[in-house]
């Protein structure tokens, strides 16, 4: 499992918040240097920034949108993910009906504790160490499930038990490599660092091109939207912990345990 980077181990929350600080306090930072820069100099004519903060916002605008796609689209790739799971560990339950009774408890028993691994998988959280374990005992198990029907496969006469079988636990342990590479795909620390610069930025400019005493629902109002779709981003791309998480999907392969009822 990859080491998480200081802004992916920090807390969504606490980001939000200190991009909140930081904006309003950029945005009076440059409403006083303004006033300054008049009080030393009242005769000089400051340029006006409406066109370069016209620019500069809606580069902002298309960069927030652009991030919040991303982030929403390797959410639903998430989403996806977890229920093609949960249909193929439920369809490779299923099909271990069709075989004899000593190979069926078997494979069950096996099946079971292989549910059990995933669920533990899943209930890890963002704690990578034992996100490492459950996914190596995953691992093991279906190893284990494998070579126990690849060997009755050899021994046994009616092929299409085999054919029925081995390509739905092939697609089951393909499944946890595929969920691991998804969960490990975020938006690039550089993408967003970069939109935190531009924010910051905006507020600046913003502040320095106010000519007049600045309207703090105003301010406010802006520092709170911006951190709030910072915020709505960031939770997004972290599904194993905040408000917007995959609980919902993560209930199809919980519910599987009644099939071993």
């Amino acid at each position: 499992m990859t080491k998480l980077s200081v802004l992916q181990s920090s807390s969504t929350a606490v980001i939000a918040i200190i991009l909140f600080v930081l904006l309003i306090a950029f945005y009076l930072f440059g409403f006083q240097m303004r006033k300054q820069m008049i009080k030393r100099n009242p005769e000089k004519n400051i340029e006006d920034l409406g066109a370069i903060n016209g620019t500069l916002l809606g580069l902002l605008a298309l960069l927030l949108a652009f991030t919040f796609s991303m982030s929403n689209s390797r959410f639903d790739t998430r989403r996806q993910l977890i229920i093609q799971e949960a249909n193929a560990i439920g369809t490779v339950i299923l099909r271990t009906e069709i075989y004899p009774d000593s190979i069926r408890r078997l494979l069950k028993d096996q099946l079971n504790e292989y549910l059990e691994a995933r669920i533990a998988f899943l209930e890890s959280g963002m704690n990578i160490k034992k996100l490492e374990n459950t996914y190596i005992h995953a691992n093991q198990i279906s190893s284990k499930i494998w070579t126990t029907a690849a060997t009755y496969a050899r021994v046994d006469n009616i092929t299409t038990r085999t054919a029925e079988l081995l390509p739905a636990l092939n697609e089951m342990i393909d499944l946890t490599t595929t969920r691991r590479a998804a969960g490990e795909s975020t938006i690039p620390d550089s993408i967003m660092y970069f939109l935190f610069i531009l924010c910051i930025c905006s507020a600046f400019l913003l502040g320095y091109d106010r000519k007049n005493d600045f309207d703090w629902i105003v301010v406010v109002g802006f520092a709170i939207m911006l951190s709030a779709t910072v915020f709505t981003i960031i939770d997004m791309d972290r599904p194993r912990s905040g408000l917007i998480n995959m609980n919902n999907p993560n209930q199809k392969i919980i519910e599987l345990r009644e099939m071993f009822k």
